[in-house]
């Protein structure tokens, strides 16, 4: 039963796409392709709430970080994506591949970690050695494969620079503030933050408060003015 409810959190709708386009820095354009398709190519996510205005399951937020990831960061062609994807929903129970297991790329190439190592763009095929990048790590995991947090880049050039290790500072989790970004480590939320410094707090109090380092507020609140910019 814990297991269902789990899964059930995961992929309850929750973030709008103005939303998941401050969190992940992907223009909303960009996920309505991914989302709604157009008139002649289906949609790279299935949605439980599909129409004019969609909204993301945690599970459907981090198959957008880890497109985002492929397609910006590792330079990986659209068809080489949709290829990859059709090949892992056939093969493969989920109706999340990207979100339900490890991923890596290499060379152009998409790998798909299921206790070994399958090379989803060639249709399946065993591979012998993992190139997983540390931008796919922070994408948090349980012992099932389930994905439980996702540690966004607070800023875009993170991500062009591949800082994945670094700044861990925000973390989205469904099981926490009801998915709303907070403080790695707490249940501070990146808004709560905001408000309180909107109304006078500075940084040092603000950190003072809670225990944590300047640059940490600093960051929060670069992500949250960002959020009420979009």
């Amino acid at each position: 039963m814990k297991r269902r409810a789990q899964t059930d959190l995961l992929e309850v709708p929750n973030y709008g796409l103005p939303e998941a386009s401050v969190y992940l820095h992907v223009p909303i354009s960009t996920l309505r392709y991914w989302t709604l398709g157009t008139a002649t190519e289906r949609p790279l996510l299935k949605l439980e709430n599909r129409n004019p205005h969609p909204l993301l399951s945690f599970k459907n937020l981090v198959e957008c970080y880890v497109l985002e990831v492929i397609r910006l960061s590792h330079n990986i062609q659209l068809r080489t994506i949709r290829y990859s994807l059709g090949t892992a929903l056939d093969k493969y129970p989920s109706r999340h591949p990207f979100a339900d297991y490890r991923l890596s790329t290499h060379d152009g190439h998409i790998y798909l970690d299921d206790h070994h190592l399958v090379d989803l763009s060639k249709g399946g095929q065993f591979a012998f050695r993992e190139f997983m990048d540390t931008s796919f790590r922070r994408v948090d995991r349980n012992q099932s494969g389930l994905a439980e947090r996702l540690f966004p880049f607070t800023k875009k050039a993170q991500m062009l620079a591949g800082k994945s290790e670094k700044s861990r500072t925000v973390v989205i989790d469904p099981a926490v503030s009801f998915g709303m970004p907070v403080l790695a480590g707490s249940r501070i939320t990146t808004g709560f933050l905001a408000s309180r410094y909107r109304g006078g707090d500075s940084i040092s109090t603000l950190a003072k408060d809670y225990g944590r380092k300047e640059r940490e507020i600093e960051e929060a609140l670069v992500w949250e003015r960002a959020k009420q910019a979009a």
